[in-house]
């Protein structure tokens, strides 16, 4: 793509405004209107972050045909000379071809915001790009301005008039003279990644996703197993409930007075005021009642999803380990959890919080890849060491660890952090019988062998894994509201582990 936009680059109003609202002159879509046209702002603002340099009119066409905002016009719209007829014909037949494609049919099956539809049209117009001609392909690009009254001010066919117009007709000139670019990327597009993009609404924007991750998820077609495997999973995953919480009081007799309360614990004296200035004080919130004592049983819990990122994990085990990781943390946040995913080869990487509404930890679990070797003795300790730290004091963490079955990790470590935090172990594709040293230590573990992950299993073997979880996530809130107790641990050995 050609030169980046300056991050500090600001919108303005100027002759280039003009020259690109002047651009929708040339527009070949009917049925679209003035919230059509800030939409392609927004688009047009997201290719310029993403470097590519693009005529507003061409912004406007392909992102209302994509996101299902308009149609081709059924006959040519007036655009001027003879020559800008024609290639406002050719950009016509385009549209008309490009609204036969799969993207375009099934738009409403995913939720085309604007930074998707920025990054799709990024995918579309990127091979583009190289034909353009020289002095096209070299212009920096430019945002435009988000208000809606500049746009008020401007005439499209008089400030077509006004501007020179060479470089938007370069632009319908290189599509449409190589119109099979545009309908082979539009082809090429990974509707499940959108689509599992999309589930994760959380407002006109994606929480936590940076433009650059959601271009690289659209553009690699590496991840489609993995985007497969996670849409299996996600949908069921996602209708979770949450129970509204209850607060608990004690029924020993009152602790304090306090301005605030209920009208039931008023302190008797507060009513020999008269009417008037009893009201004042309580609108002024200056009269007495008396409280109770507050119950805490909430506990900040954390889970860590530790998922191999090694080269022993390529192939089925990095699809497996993956899709599972993105839906285990998914239905943790959607219960109320604070979850982070993590990925580890020779050291323990930072990772992504996952929230209930957001979507930052899909182009991450998608794309990571390995920067080092192996050093698994290093992670456990570099684990051990974060939870012994004084901010991690005061939470209760779980640790899951999605790996393979020669994962080979300090015994006395393990033990060690098994004493912190229960750990629930994954072991995919195991090359023989599961035989770890530090097996004993581990709260659950769940081995995935070639018959748990064949014949179509291996979505019901992952939700299995997960509805485990959140049995034990129940027990433990069981347990914390009958108050404390003796905690029986399951036996040892087979009987306390998940195998298939």
């Amino acid at each position: 793509m050609s030169g980046r936009a300056s991050p500090h680059a600001e919108a303005t109003v100027g002759p280039e405004f003009e020259r690109q609202v002047g651009t929708m002159a040339l527009s070949q879509l009917d049925g679209t209107g003035a919230l059509a046209l800030m939409r392609a702002v927004a688009w047009h603002n997201s290719l310029a972050r993403l470097g590519l340099s693009v005529p507003l009119v061409v912004v406007h066409d392909l992102g209302c045909l994509v996101a299902g905002l308009g149609r081709p016009a059924a006959q040519l719209r007036g655009v001027g000379g003879q020559a800008d007829a024609e290639i406002g014909d050719g950009w016509r037949r385009l549209l008309v071809e490009l609204a036969e494609s799969e993207l375009v049919r099934t738009q409403a099956g995913w939720k085309h915001r604007d930074p998707m539809v920025g990054v799709v049209l990024a995918r579309v117009l990127a091979s583009l790009v190289p034909q353009l001609p020289d002095d096209v392909r070299v212009l920096r690009p430019v945002p435009l301005p988000v208000d809606v009254v500049h746009y008020t001010r401007v005439e499209p066919h008089a400030a077509y008039n006004r501007y020179d117009q060479s470089v938007a007709l370069a632009w319908l000139s290189t599509l449409t003279s190589n119109r099979l670019l545009p309908l082979l990327e539009i082809e090429q597009i990974d509707l499940d990644a959108l689509r599992l993009l999309g589930l994760f609404r959380g407002g006109d924007a994606l929480p936590g996703v940076d433009l650059a991750d959601l271009y690289n998820v659209i553009m690699s077609p590496s991840l489609a197993d993995v985007v497969d495997f996670s849409m299996e999973l996600l949908p069921s995953i996602l209708e979770v409930r949450r129970e509204a919480g209850q607060q608990s009081f004690s029924i020993d007799g009152y602790a304090s007075i306090e301005r605030r309360g209920n009208l039931d614990d008023l302190v008797l004296t507060q009513l020999a005021y008269d009417n008037d200035v009893f009201e004042q004080k309580l609108v002024d919130s200056e009269l007495f009642f008396f409280t109770h004592e507050k119950q805490l049983e909430s506990e900040r819990r954390t889970h860590q999803v530790l998922v191999d990122g090694s080269a022993s994990m390529r192939g089925v085990r990095e699809v497996f380990a993956r899709g599972l990781a993105l839906a285990l943390c998914k239905r943790l946040a959607l219960l109320g959890e604070e979850v982070t995913l993590r990925f580890f080869d020779s050291r323990l990487y930072e990772g992504v919080k996952v929230q209930p509404t957001g979507s930052a930890e899909v182009p991450y679990a998608l794309q990571f890849r390995a920067e080092r070797g192996r050093n698994y003795a290093r992670v456990i300790r570099q684990l051990n060491g974060e939870l012994t730290g004084p901010r991690r004091a005061a939470a209760h963490t779980l640790v899951y660890l999605l790996t393979h079955g020669e994962c080979q990790l300090p015994p006395d470590e393990v033990s060690l952090l098994s004493g912190r935090a229960p750990i629930y172990g994954v072991f995919i594709l195991p090359s023989g019988p599961l035989e770890l040293p530090y097996l004993e230590s581990l709260h659950r573990v769940h081995v995935i062998d070639a018959d748990a992950i064949s014949h179509g299993r291996r979505a019901h073997k992952a939700r299995q894994i997960i509805d485990d979880v959140q049995s034990d996530l129940d027990v433990r809130r069981g347990a914390r509201s009958q108050g404390p107790r003796r905690v029986v641990r399951p036996p040892s050995g087979a009987q306390r582990r998940g195998r298939p």
